[in-house]
């Protein structure tokens, strides 16, 4: 927790900065429908962030992660986000057959699944298990 007037941080437990004496102001975080960080142990995101985050790149390291890893959930949660994914951007090339309409489909859609890749790796590589938009609340793999 950090004071609000100066930044200082303050100790856990402690209800004044101790630099500034400013009353600490405690908000409560409420966790989001989308964010499911909390479900997993923490020692669980940090052994297996590199190989989640690996797992956006290619079909491959998903296999190469479940040998690896076969019983990490927070591994397991980015798979299946890795999987969505691969499902959409399949869906949007099929989509691009299409002429005109299709094409432009094709086009947003495949930027969006290089935007989604991109936030999934930030997500696994700092240790979260938050839902990539549009497609993050689909489930392939149980991570539960």
């Amino acid at each position: 927790m950090f004071c609000q007037k100066c930044g200082t941080q303050i100790p856990e437990g402690d209800h004044y900065c101790p630099t500034c004496g400013e009353p600490a102001v405690i908000k409560a975080k409420t966790p989001s429908e989308s964010d499911h960080t909390a479900m997993f142990a923490a020692e669980d995101c940090a052994k297996t962030r590199l190989l989640a985050a690996l797992c956006y790149f290619n079909f491959i390291f998903i296999i190469i992660a479940l040998l690896l890893e076969p019983d990490s959930k927070f591994l397991r949660y980015h798979i299946n986000q890795s999987l969505v994914l691969t499902v959409f951007g399949v869906v949007c090339g099929l989509c691009a057959i299409v002429p005109i309409i299709g094409w432009i489909v094709g086009v947003v859609g495949s930027v969006a699944a290089l935007v989604f890749t991109i936030m999934g790796i930030v997500h696994a590589i700092n240790r979260e298990a938050k839902d990539l938009p549009i497609i993050g609340k689909y489930t392939i793999v149980n991570y539960d």
